[in-house]
């Protein structure tokens, strides 16, 4: 996990790919994260591409930098 902000448009939509990068963690720590509830993708219907807005990432962020 990045110790600053992601640095993301809240208004934008990212892939997986670039979730990770902006939160700083690897593919599997994201889907722990989505199964634990900490993040939901825009299209949870399409699991083989799902896609996260902006302001959900930095709300994860958020919510895992102060537990």
């Amino acid at each position: 996990m990045r110790e600053l902000v992601p640095t993301c448009d809240p208004e934008g939509v990212y892939s997986v790919k670039r979730t990770c990068a902006e939160l700083g963690v690897s593919y599997k720590t994201l889907r722990k994260y989505k199964e634990s509830g900490y993040i939901k993708p825009l299209n949870p219907d399409n699991a083989s591409r799902p896609k996260y807005s902006g302001q959900s990432i930095i709300d994860c962020w958020k919510l895992l930098t102060t537990l």
